[in-house]
């Protein structure tokens, strides 16, 4: 397991190491309710696993699943999530959970940053490309009719958690994306880590 300090306009950690998505217990321990938001492709792989897990801290933890896809990060899907959390009555003391990749990090990571003006919210990223780029940086976002992340705003998450046997399932072009960014970071600014992949031949074993 690694962590990661990020020193960004607020302080916190990035943990990376197989099986740990059980971490998410410590990380959450502070919060009253925990609302885990996710799409209709990893849900059903991680999503119930993960509430199980939640289940464990005996309290009213709810979920807020939505299509998969960019077409989901839109206006009326931002404002149905804020609903649900409204109406189910969770408050400044609670966190928001973004299981998935940049989408549901976008979509939940801006609900938090508005909702009550501000709650926590914590990033499981499940894709490669979320684990090395959006789930770090607190960039946030929806798209508009007249273009993508139009909308958003600069939010820090409380915590990122990589579990990397999520990226299983990635399918292999979705894997081969996350692959390309690390590359593309690695030729801007880290020539040992070039070298390394150069070696390697990937990005990322699986």
């Amino acid at each position: 397991m690694t962590e990661i300090q990020i020193n960004a306009s607020k302080r916190y950690g990035v943990t990376v190491g197989q099986g740990i998505l059980k971490s998410i217990m410590e990380l959450v321990s502070g919060y009253n309710q925990v609302c885990i938001v996710s799409d209709s492709n990893v849900w059903p792989l991680y999503g119930k696993h993960l509430k199980e897990l939640l289940y464990e801290r005996d309290r009213l933890d709810g979920y807020y699943a939505f299509p998969a896809g960019e077409t989901s990060k839109n206006a009326e899907e931002y404002l149905d999530l804020l609903n649900f959390l409204s109406l189910n009555q969770y408050k400044r003391s609670d966190c928001i959970i973004a299981l998935g990749g940049g989408v549901v990090g976008d979509l939940a990571g801006f609900a938090a940053a508005t909702y009550l003006r501000g709650i926590a919210f914590v990033q499981l990223p499940t894709t490669l490309l979320a684990a090395v780029d959006s789930s770090v940086g607190g960039k946030t976002a929806i798209d508009l009719n007249a273009g993508k992340n139009l909308a958003g705003a600069f939010y820090q998450p409380h915590a990122v958690l990589c579990d990397v046997d999520t990226l299983a399932t990635l399918p292999d072009a979705q894997f081969r994306a996350g692959c390309a960014e690390v590359i593309k970071y690695a030729i801007l600014q880290d020539e040992e880590l070039f070298n390394d992949l150069m070696i390697s031949g990937t990005a990322f074993p699986r």
